[in-house]
């Protein structure tokens, strides 16, 4: 108890899972059209910007820190949920992921679905989306993880509890003048990752299937 009433816990558990499933939306959405435009509308230059997606991965968040936030800054997006939000908006591993699953697609669908006359936006949403559901939602449980574990990010754009997230909420726990509580952070560490525990239990069977279907062609 006297963990829970070091800090606004709550208000801290809102703002992480808010901007979690702020983040893994619109992930989702970019990734997904971004990896069936590479995979099924291809373009001469798809090659190029798959290169280009591969690269994204290669870079140290650390190296562009700097440029993200006088970014940032300049739009006035300083200690707003906004900041925490948008510069993570697409994710090129989620895009690698989703590709790598919808090239093991069966073929003969696509031919099929066109000689039916499916518009491209209809076989993605009625033929490609219920057959990779299993990567999507291990997707999401990767930039879910991701955006509820951020901390250098949120400390250096945020500077008020009403807008920082848990893992800046533990941060605030430490204290220089009088000295760590050691026990307490401990046990603030402690329920901070039990909404994170709930989550894998309940998405565990699809982070299994997703798993099991890598490489597995039609």
């Amino acid at each position: 108890m006297t963990a829970w009433a070091a800090g606004p816990w709550l208000h801290y558990f809102a703002n992480s899972a808010g901007i979690g499933l702020a983040t893994t939306g619109l992930v989702l959405i970019t990734s997904l059209l971004a990896a069936y435009a590479l995979v099924f509308l291809p373009h001469r230059a798809s090659g190029i910007i798959f290169g280009i997606i591969l690269a994204t991965m290669m870079v140290p968040f650390y190296s562009i820190i700097i440029p993200d936030y006088l970014i940032v800054k300049d739009l006035g997006w300083l200690n707003t949920y906004t900041a925490q939000v948008i510069p993570f908006a697409a994710n090129g591993f989620a895009v690698f992921l989703l590709m790598q699953f919808m090239r093991g697609l069966p073929r003969e669908l696509w031919d099929a679905a066109r000689m039916d006359g499916i518009a491209p936006w209809g076989y993605l949403w009625r033929i490609v989306v219920p057959n990779i559901k299993p990567v999507l939602a291990t997707v999401s449980i990767y930039v879910f993880l991701l955006s509820w574990n951020a901390f250098l990010w949120p400390l250096i754009v945020t500077s008020g509890p009403q807008v920082q997230p848990i893992q800046v909420g533990l941060a605030n726990l430490l204290s220089t003048a009088n000295g760590t509580d050691w026990t307490e952070l401990s046990a603030a560490a402690a329920f901070t990752a039990i909404p994170v525990l709930i989550l894998y239990a309940f998405a565990q069977r699809s982070i299994v299937e997703s798993v099991s279907r890598t490489g597995i062609k039609g």
